[in-house]
Protein backbone atom coordinates (compact mmCIF):
# COMPACT_ATOMS: atom_id res chain seq x y z
CA UNK A 1 0.00 0.00 0.00
CA UNK A 2 2.71 2.44 1.00
CA UNK A 3 4.71 2.20 -2.77
CA UNK A 4 1.32 2.47 -3.87
CA UNK A 5 0.75 5.81 -1.68
CA UNK A 6 4.38 7.34 -3.14
CA UNK A 7 3.23 6.45 -6.74
CA UNK A 8 0.10 8.89 -6.45
CA UNK A 9 1.78 11.69 -5.11
CA UNK A 10 4.59 11.32 -7.56
CA UNK A 11 1.99 11.19 -10.09
CA UNK A 12 -0.20 14.03 -8.48
CA UNK A 13 2.68 15.90 -9.23
CA UNK A 14 3.69 14.89 -12.56
CA UNK A 15 -0.44 15.65 -13.67
CA UNK A 16 -0.08 19.05 -12.22
CA UNK A 17 2.87 20.12 -13.56
CA UNK A 18 2.17 18.49 -17.17
CA UNK A 19 -1.18 19.03 -17.38
CA UNK A 20 -1.51 22.45 -15.74
CA UNK A 21 1.48 24.40 -14.64
CA UNK A 22 3.49 24.05 -17.68
CA UNK A 23 0.87 24.41 -20.36
CA UNK A 24 -0.91 26.93 -18.55
CA UNK A 25 2.14 28.93 -17.20
CA UNK A 26 4.24 28.66 -20.10
CA UNK A 27 1.86 30.12 -22.44
CA UNK A 28 0.16 33.26 -20.28
CA UNK A 29 2.80 33.93 -18.10
CA UNK A 30 6.36 33.33 -20.05
CA UNK A 31 4.59 33.98 -23.02
CA UNK A 32 5.89 30.40 -25.11
CA UNK A 33 4.54 29.26 -27.90
CA UNK A 34 2.85 26.11 -28.17
CA UNK A 35 5.79 24.34 -30.04
CA UNK A 36 8.11 24.98 -27.11
CA UNK A 37 5.58 24.00 -24.31
CA UNK A 38 5.00 20.65 -26.29
CA UNK A 39 8.93 20.39 -26.49
CA UNK A 40 9.66 20.76 -22.94
CA UNK A 41 6.58 18.24 -21.90
CA UNK A 42 8.05 15.43 -25.06
CA UNK A 43 11.52 15.85 -23.32
CA UNK A 44 10.18 15.52 -20.16
CA UNK A 45 8.84 12.23 -21.17
CA UNK A 46 11.67 11.35 -23.13
CA UNK A 47 14.18 11.71 -20.32
CA UNK A 48 11.94 9.68 -18.07
CA UNK A 49 12.27 7.14 -20.45
CA UNK A 50 15.72 6.86 -21.37
CA UNK A 51 16.52 6.41 -17.96
CA UNK A 52 13.77 3.64 -16.85
CA UNK A 53 15.72 0.95 -18.23
CA UNK A 54 18.50 1.66 -16.50
CA UNK A 55 16.29 2.22 -13.59
CA UNK A 56 14.55 -1.55 -14.08
CA UNK A 57 18.21 -3.18 -14.31
CA UNK A 58 19.26 -1.67 -10.65
CA UNK A 59 15.40 -2.07 -9.44
CA UNK A 60 16.12 -6.25 -10.23
CA UNK A 61 19.65 -6.31 -8.76
CA UNK A 62 19.86 -3.96 -6.03
CA UNK A 63 15.55 -2.70 -5.40
CA UNK A 64 14.42 0.16 -5.92
CA UNK A 65 14.67 2.58 -2.60
CA UNK A 66 17.49 4.31 -3.08
CA UNK A 67 16.56 4.47 -6.57
CA UNK A 68 13.37 6.47 -5.40
CA UNK A 69 14.58 8.53 -3.19
CA UNK A 70 17.77 10.04 -5.47
CA UNK A 71 14.69 10.61 -8.22
CA UNK A 72 12.30 12.36 -5.67
CA UNK A 73 14.98 15.02 -5.49
CA UNK A 74 16.10 15.58 -8.59
CA UNK A 75 12.37 15.71 -9.52
CA UNK A 76 12.37 18.65 -7.02
CA UNK A 77 15.51 20.18 -8.38
CA UNK A 78 13.65 20.37 -11.42
CA UNK A 79 10.44 22.24 -10.43
CA UNK A 80 12.47 24.65 -8.70
CA UNK A 81 14.28 25.57 -11.66
CA UNK A 82 10.91 26.03 -13.62
CA UNK A 83 9.85 28.46 -10.71
CA UNK A 84 12.90 30.53 -10.83
CA UNK A 85 13.47 31.27 -14.17
CA UNK A 86 10.77 31.95 -17.31
CA UNK A 87 13.65 31.79 -20.28
CA UNK A 88 13.18 28.89 -22.38
CA UNK A 89 16.07 26.98 -21.77
CA UNK A 90 15.26 27.16 -18.11
CA UNK A 91 12.03 26.21 -18.58
CA UNK A 92 12.67 23.01 -20.52
CA UNK A 93 15.75 21.65 -18.17
CA UNK A 94 13.15 21.97 -15.73
CA UNK A 95 10.95 19.68 -16.83
CA UNK A 96 13.96 17.18 -18.37
CA UNK A 97 15.03 16.99 -14.51
CA UNK A 98 11.95 16.06 -13.66
CA UNK A 99 11.36 13.54 -15.79
CA UNK A 100 14.55 12.14 -15.05
CA UNK A 101 13.58 11.81 -11.31
CA UNK A 102 10.78 10.04 -11.64
CA UNK A 103 11.78 7.30 -13.98
CA UNK A 104 12.39 4.70 -10.91
CA UNK A 105 9.16 5.05 -9.78
CA UNK A 106 6.86 3.31 -12.70
CA UNK A 107 9.68 -0.21 -12.65
CA UNK A 108 9.99 -0.19 -8.65
CA UNK A 109 6.41 -0.39 -8.17
CA UNK A 110 4.87 -2.68 -10.54
CA UNK A 111 7.54 -5.39 -10.57
CA UNK A 112 6.99 -5.26 -7.27
CA UNK A 113 3.26 -5.83 -7.68
CA UNK A 114 3.44 -8.88 -10.45
CA UNK A 115 5.92 -10.47 -8.26
CA UNK A 116 3.32 -11.18 -5.63
CA UNK A 117 -0.03 -11.57 -7.77
CA UNK A 118 -0.57 -15.09 -9.63
CA UNK A 119 -0.67 -14.64 -13.91
CA UNK A 120 -4.89 -15.19 -13.17
CA UNK A 121 -5.24 -12.52 -10.98
CA UNK A 122 -2.90 -10.20 -12.40
CA UNK A 123 -5.11 -8.01 -14.63
CA UNK A 124 -7.40 -7.11 -10.90
CA UNK A 125 -3.80 -6.20 -9.23
CA UNK A 126 -2.26 -3.87 -12.06
CA UNK A 127 -6.08 -2.09 -11.93
CA UNK A 128 -5.40 -1.39 -8.47
CA UNK A 129 -1.96 0.28 -9.66
CA UNK A 130 -3.71 2.51 -12.11
CA UNK A 131 -6.18 3.22 -9.65
CA UNK A 132 -3.26 4.70 -7.88
CA UNK A 133 -1.92 6.81 -11.03
CA UNK A 134 -5.37 7.55 -12.15
CA UNK A 135 -6.49 9.27 -8.66
CA UNK A 136 -2.88 10.89 -8.32
CA UNK A 137 -2.67 12.27 -11.85
CA UNK A 138 -6.32 13.07 -11.96
CA UNK A 139 -6.61 14.77 -8.80
CA UNK A 140 -3.24 16.69 -9.33
CA UNK A 141 -4.48 18.76 -12.20
CA UNK A 142 -7.68 19.30 -10.28
CA UNK A 143 -6.45 20.77 -7.13
CA UNK A 144 -3.45 22.70 -8.93
CA UNK A 145 -5.90 24.49 -11.39
CA UNK A 146 -7.44 26.06 -7.72
CA UNK A 147 -4.20 27.31 -6.32
CA UNK A 148 -3.46 28.28 -9.97
CA UNK A 149 -6.36 30.96 -9.37
CA UNK A 150 -4.51 32.15 -6.31
CA UNK A 151 -0.70 32.44 -7.16
CA UNK A 152 1.38 30.18 -9.43
CA UNK A 153 4.02 30.74 -6.82
CA UNK A 154 1.45 28.90 -4.31
CA UNK A 155 1.38 26.16 -6.57
CA UNK A 156 5.17 25.38 -7.33
CA UNK A 157 5.59 25.20 -3.33
CA UNK A 158 2.53 23.04 -3.09
CA UNK A 159 3.99 20.88 -5.61
CA UNK A 160 7.71 20.77 -4.06
CA UNK A 161 5.45 20.13 -0.27
CA UNK A 162 4.20 17.05 -1.97
CA UNK A 163 7.55 15.68 -3.16
CA UNK A 164 9.09 15.95 0.21
CA UNK A 165 6.14 13.91 1.74
CA UNK A 166 6.67 11.44 -0.92
CA UNK A 167 10.50 11.64 -0.20
CA UNK A 168 9.42 10.87 3.74
CA UNK A 169 7.50 8.38 2.66
CA UNK A 170 10.15 6.59 0.82
CA UNK A 171 12.52 6.99 3.51
CA UNK A 172 9.71 5.25 6.22
CA UNK A 173 8.76 2.40 3.85
CA UNK A 174 10.46 -0.88 3.66
CA UNK A 175 11.07 -2.19 0.15
CA UNK A 176 11.49 -5.94 -0.44
CA UNK A 177 14.86 -6.20 -2.20
CA UNK A 178 14.66 -8.70 -5.82
CA UNK A 179 17.41 -10.46 -5.61
CA UNK A 180 15.56 -13.30 -8.77
CA UNK A 181 17.91 -11.91 -11.07
CA UNK A 182 20.74 -11.89 -8.88
CA UNK A 183 21.18 -15.51 -9.50
CA UNK A 184 21.48 -15.22 -13.40
CA UNK A 185 25.24 -14.10 -15.18
CA UNK A 186 25.07 -10.76 -16.85
CA UNK A 187 25.75 -12.46 -20.02
CA UNK A 188 23.11 -15.24 -19.09
CA UNK A 189 20.39 -12.54 -18.23
CA UNK A 190 21.03 -10.42 -21.34
CA UNK A 191 21.00 -13.40 -23.90
CA UNK A 192 17.86 -14.20 -22.45
CA UNK A 193 16.41 -10.53 -21.90
CA UNK A 194 17.23 -10.24 -26.24
CA UNK A 195 15.40 -13.23 -26.84
CA UNK A 196 12.16 -12.25 -24.92
CA UNK A 197 12.44 -8.90 -26.78
CA UNK A 198 11.99 -10.15 -29.95
CA UNK A 199 9.51 -12.82 -28.83
CA UNK A 200 7.17 -10.48 -27.68
CA UNK A 201 7.51 -8.15 -31.05
CA UNK A 202 3.98 -7.84 -31.50
CA UNK A 203 3.32 -5.68 -28.65
CA UNK A 204 5.46 -3.09 -29.68
CA UNK A 205 2.94 -1.02 -31.80
CA UNK A 206 0.08 -1.02 -29.88
CA UNK A 207 2.72 0.34 -26.78
CA UNK A 208 4.25 2.88 -29.18
CA UNK A 209 1.04 4.52 -30.92
CA UNK A 210 -1.38 4.05 -28.40
CA UNK A 211 0.27 6.34 -25.85
CA UNK A 212 1.11 8.91 -28.62
CA UNK A 213 -2.51 9.42 -29.40
CA UNK A 214 -2.58 10.20 -25.41
CA UNK A 215 0.38 12.41 -25.51
CA UNK A 216 -0.68 14.60 -28.48
CA UNK A 217 -3.82 15.84 -26.60
CA UNK A 218 -1.68 16.53 -23.69
CA UNK A 219 0.14 20.01 -24.26
CA UNK A 220 -3.43 21.47 -25.83
CA UNK A 221 -6.08 19.83 -23.95
CA UNK A 222 -6.46 22.42 -20.85
CA UNK A 223 -5.77 25.37 -24.35
CA UNK A 224 -8.38 23.77 -25.86
CA UNK A 225 -11.23 24.37 -23.08
CA UNK A 226 -10.07 28.02 -22.40
CA UNK A 227 -10.65 28.47 -26.75
CA UNK A 228 -13.72 26.92 -26.84
CA UNK A 229 -15.67 26.88 -23.79
CA UNK A 230 -13.72 30.41 -22.14
CA UNK A 231 -13.36 27.72 -19.29
CA UNK A 232 -11.35 29.14 -16.52
CA UNK A 233 -8.66 25.89 -15.28
CA UNK A 234 -10.88 25.95 -12.33
CA UNK A 235 -13.79 25.43 -14.31
CA UNK A 236 -12.08 22.48 -16.30
CA UNK A 237 -11.63 20.59 -13.21
CA UNK A 238 -14.88 19.54 -13.90
CA UNK A 239 -14.17 18.10 -16.83
CA UNK A 240 -11.02 16.49 -15.40
CA UNK A 241 -13.24 14.95 -12.67
CA UNK A 242 -16.14 13.20 -14.70
CA UNK A 243 -13.70 11.63 -16.95
CA UNK A 244 -11.47 10.34 -14.44
CA UNK A 245 -14.53 9.25 -11.70
CA UNK A 246 -16.14 6.94 -14.66
CA UNK A 247 -12.36 5.50 -15.32
CA UNK A 248 -11.81 4.87 -11.68
CA UNK A 249 -15.02 3.42 -11.12
CA UNK A 250 -15.18 0.68 -14.40
CA UNK A 251 -11.09 0.16 -13.76
CA UNK A 252 -11.37 -3.24 -11.24
CA UNK A 253 -14.84 -4.61 -13.26
CA UNK A 254 -13.09 -4.10 -16.41
CA UNK A 255 -9.44 -5.80 -15.06
CA UNK A 256 -11.47 -8.52 -13.52
CA UNK A 257 -13.56 -8.93 -17.20
CA UNK A 258 -10.04 -9.22 -18.83
CA UNK A 259 -8.70 -11.86 -16.48
CA UNK A 260 -11.95 -13.97 -16.61
CA UNK A 261 -13.09 -13.46 -20.68
CA UNK A 262 -9.38 -12.80 -21.79
CA UNK A 263 -7.98 -9.73 -23.04
CA UNK A 264 -8.79 -9.21 -27.31
CA UNK A 265 -12.14 -7.99 -26.95
CA UNK A 266 -11.84 -5.31 -23.95
CA UNK A 267 -8.93 -3.89 -25.59
CA UNK A 268 -10.21 -3.69 -29.08
CA UNK A 269 -13.99 -2.27 -27.93
CA UNK A 270 -11.92 0.13 -26.14
CA UNK A 271 -9.35 1.56 -28.42
CA UNK A 272 -12.32 2.37 -30.85
CA UNK A 273 -15.08 3.57 -28.27
CA UNK A 274 -12.13 5.72 -27.11
CA UNK A 275 -11.95 7.08 -30.82
CA UNK A 276 -15.43 7.16 -31.40
CA UNK A 277 -15.05 9.87 -28.15
CA UNK A 278 -12.02 11.39 -29.61
CA UNK A 279 -13.76 12.44 -32.91
CA UNK A 280 -16.95 13.61 -30.78
CA UNK A 281 -15.47 15.69 -28.50
CA UNK A 282 -14.42 18.92 -30.50
CA UNK A 283 -17.82 18.58 -32.13
CA UNK A 284 -19.03 19.80 -29.06
CA UNK A 285 -19.94 23.22 -28.32
CA UNK A 286 -21.43 22.86 -24.93
CA UNK A 287 -19.99 21.81 -21.69
CA UNK A 288 -22.48 19.57 -20.38
CA UNK A 289 -22.05 17.13 -23.78
CA UNK A 290 -18.72 17.51 -23.06
CA UNK A 291 -18.38 16.26 -20.24
CA UNK A 292 -20.92 13.30 -21.05
CA UNK A 293 -18.71 12.48 -24.24
CA UNK A 294 -15.44 12.80 -21.52
CA UNK A 295 -16.91 10.35 -19.05
CA UNK A 296 -17.50 7.85 -21.87
CA UNK A 297 -13.97 8.39 -22.64
CA UNK A 298 -13.07 7.31 -19.08
CA UNK A 299 -14.46 4.51 -19.16
CA UNK A 300 -13.41 3.41 -22.81
CA UNK A 301 -9.62 3.51 -20.82
CA UNK A 302 -10.80 1.95 -17.98
CA UNK A 303 -11.46 -1.37 -20.07
CA UNK A 304 -7.98 -0.74 -22.24
CA UNK A 305 -5.55 -0.69 -19.02
CA UNK A 306 -5.68 -3.70 -17.89
CA UNK A 307 -6.35 -5.49 -20.46
CA UNK A 308 -3.56 -4.31 -22.22
CA UNK A 309 -0.88 -4.29 -19.11
CA UNK A 310 -2.16 -7.89 -17.77
CA UNK A 311 -1.39 -8.79 -21.39
CA UNK A 312 1.96 -7.29 -20.92
CA UNK A 313 2.57 -8.81 -17.33
CA UNK A 314 1.90 -12.59 -18.65
CA UNK A 315 4.74 -12.10 -21.36
CA UNK A 316 7.26 -10.95 -18.63
CA UNK A 317 9.76 -13.55 -16.28
CA UNK A 318 9.82 -13.24 -12.70
CA UNK A 319 13.55 -12.65 -12.88
CA UNK A 320 13.44 -9.99 -15.10
CA UNK A 321 10.47 -7.93 -14.37
CA UNK A 322 11.95 -4.94 -13.50
CA UNK A 323 13.83 -4.83 -16.84
CA UNK A 324 10.93 -5.93 -18.85
CA UNK A 325 8.71 -3.35 -17.50
CA UNK A 326 11.24 -0.55 -17.88
CA UNK A 327 12.06 -1.56 -21.49
CA UNK A 328 7.66 -1.62 -22.14
CA UNK A 329 7.28 1.50 -20.57
CA UNK A 330 9.94 3.01 -22.38
CA UNK A 331 8.40 1.84 -25.47
CA UNK A 332 4.96 3.43 -24.34
CA UNK A 333 6.49 7.03 -22.62
CA UNK A 334 8.33 7.42 -26.39
CA UNK A 335 5.27 7.24 -27.96
CA UNK A 336 3.86 10.04 -25.01
CA UNK A 337 7.18 12.07 -25.74
CA UNK A 338 6.71 11.62 -29.93
CA UNK A 339 2.43 12.30 -29.37
CA UNK A 340 3.34 15.54 -27.23
CA UNK A 341 5.42 17.25 -30.08
CA UNK A 342 2.99 16.48 -32.42
CA UNK A 343 0.22 18.19 -30.53
CA UNK A 344 1.32 21.46 -30.06
CA UNK A 345 2.73 21.50 -33.54
CA UNK A 346 -0.64 20.21 -35.13
CA UNK A 347 -2.04 22.90 -33.14
CA UNK A 348 -0.27 25.06 -34.44
CA UNK A 349 -0.41 23.83 -38.03
CA UNK A 350 -3.76 23.19 -38.69
CA UNK A 351 -5.86 24.10 -36.16
CA UNK A 352 -7.13 23.25 -32.77
CA UNK A 353 -9.63 20.42 -33.85
CA UNK A 354 -7.03 18.29 -35.65
CA UNK A 355 -5.08 16.93 -32.54
CA UNK A 356 -8.46 15.03 -31.58
CA UNK A 357 -8.55 13.69 -35.04
CA UNK A 358 -5.16 12.63 -35.35
CA UNK A 359 -5.10 11.10 -31.96
CA UNK A 360 -8.88 9.29 -32.60
CA UNK A 361 -7.12 7.56 -36.13
CA UNK A 362 -4.34 6.92 -34.90
CA UNK A 363 -6.65 4.43 -31.83
CA UNK A 364 -8.67 2.94 -34.71
CA UNK A 365 -5.28 1.96 -36.78
CA UNK A 366 -4.11 0.17 -33.71
CA UNK A 367 -7.89 -1.34 -32.87
CA UNK A 368 -7.63 -3.01 -36.39
CA UNK A 369 -4.09 -4.17 -36.06
CA UNK A 370 -4.87 -6.24 -33.04
CA UNK A 371 -8.58 -7.02 -34.58
CA UNK A 372 -7.14 -9.42 -36.86
CA UNK A 373 -4.21 -10.51 -34.78
CA UNK A 374 -4.31 -13.74 -31.78
CA UNK A 375 -2.12 -11.38 -29.95
CA UNK A 376 -3.30 -13.86 -26.71
CA UNK A 377 -2.17 -17.04 -28.54
CA UNK A 378 1.49 -14.98 -29.59
CA UNK A 379 2.02 -14.47 -26.17
CA UNK A 380 1.06 -17.86 -24.79
CA UNK A 381 3.82 -19.24 -27.63
CA UNK A 382 6.45 -17.03 -26.83
CA UNK A 383 5.75 -17.10 -23.23
CA UNK A 384 8.92 -17.46 -20.33
CA UNK A 385 7.72 -20.05 -19.00
CA UNK A 386 7.33 -22.38 -22.51
CA UNK A 387 10.64 -20.49 -23.29
CA UNK A 388 12.52 -22.01 -20.27
CA UNK A 389 10.87 -25.61 -20.84
CA UNK A 390 11.71 -25.21 -24.53
CA UNK A 391 15.59 -24.55 -23.60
Amino acid sequence: MAPLLVLGLLEFVRGALVFSILPLYGRFVAGFSMEVIGTAISLHYLFDNIFRIPAGWLTDRFGGKRLLITGIVVSSIGISIISFRWNTYSFILGAVLFGLGISPVWPVVISGIAAKMPARQIGEALSKVFIAWLVGAGIGPVVINFVIEKSYRISFLTLLGLLALALLLTIAIKMPRITNQGMLSQSVFLKELFHELISHRVLYPGMFVQTMSVGILMPVIVIYAKKVFGLSPEQFNYLLIGGGIFTVLFLVPAGKLADRLGVKGPLVGGFLLASVCLILLPLQRLVVRALIVGAILGISYSFILPAWNGLMARAVSAEKRGTMWAIFMTIEGLGTAVGTYIGGKVWDTLGYRAPFYVSAFILISVAVFYAFGNIEKLIKEHSPDKLTNQS
